[in-house]
C-alpha cells in the first residue's frame, strides 16, 4: 500500500466513524414524510411556514456526502444538517441527509426566486466525479 492510499483509507474511515457518531438519527427516517428530494426539485415556501427540508439519499460508508454548494445568505438560513439512518438494519445499507432550511423574513416582502445548489461527491476526489441538483426556492408574499 502506498501512503496516498493509506491517508484515503483513514479519511474515508473517520468520515464513517464521524457520521455514525455525530450525525445519526435515532429513529429511522419515514419514507412517507413530506420532504423536497431528488424527485421533487420546486420548494414553495410561505410566510406561515418558514422552513423546509430537503432529504437526499446518502451513504457515508463510500466516502460520499452531500455539500452545500451555493445559496442566498441573503434569502435563507441553513439550521440544520443530520444523517438519518435507514429502516433497514443491514451494515453499509444507504440512509438519508436531511438538511433543514429557513426563508428570512425579508424574502416574504414581495416575491422571491432562488436557488440551493447541493453537490454529492468525495471531498478528496474534487468535482469529476459528483452529482449535482439545483433547488428552485420560491417564496410568496404575505400580500393577497
Amino acid at each position: 500500500m502506498t501512503i496516498k492510499s493509506i491517508i484515503k483509507f483513514l479519511f474515508v474511515m473517520s468520515m464513517i466513524l464521524f457520521y455514525s457518531t455525530s450525525f445519526a438519527d435515532k429513529k429511522p427516517v419515514n419514507p412517507s414524510d413530506d420532504f423536497y428530494s431528488e424527485d421533487k426539485l420546486n420548494i414553495s415556501v410561505d410566510a406561515m411556514h418558514p422552513e423546509f427540508t430537503i432529504k437526499l439519499k446518502s451513504n457515508p460508508t463510500t466516502g460520499y456526502s452531500w455539500f452545500l454548494r451555493e445559496y442566498d445568505a441573503n434569502l435563507l438560513t441553513p439550521l440544520k444538517h443530520k444523517f438519518a439512518k435507514p429502516s433497514q438494519k443491514l451494515i453499509g445499507a444507504p440512509g438519508y441527509e436531511l438538511w433543514t432550511f429557513h426563508v428570512k423574513p425579508s424574502g416574504f416582502i414581495v416575491p422571491q426566486l432562488t436557488t440551493i445548489r447541493m453537490v454529492y461527491t468525495r471531498p478528496w476526489q474534487g468535482m469529476e466525479s459528483s452529482t449535482q441538483l439545483v433547488f428552485r426556492v420560491s417564496t410568496l408574499s404575505g400580500e393577497k
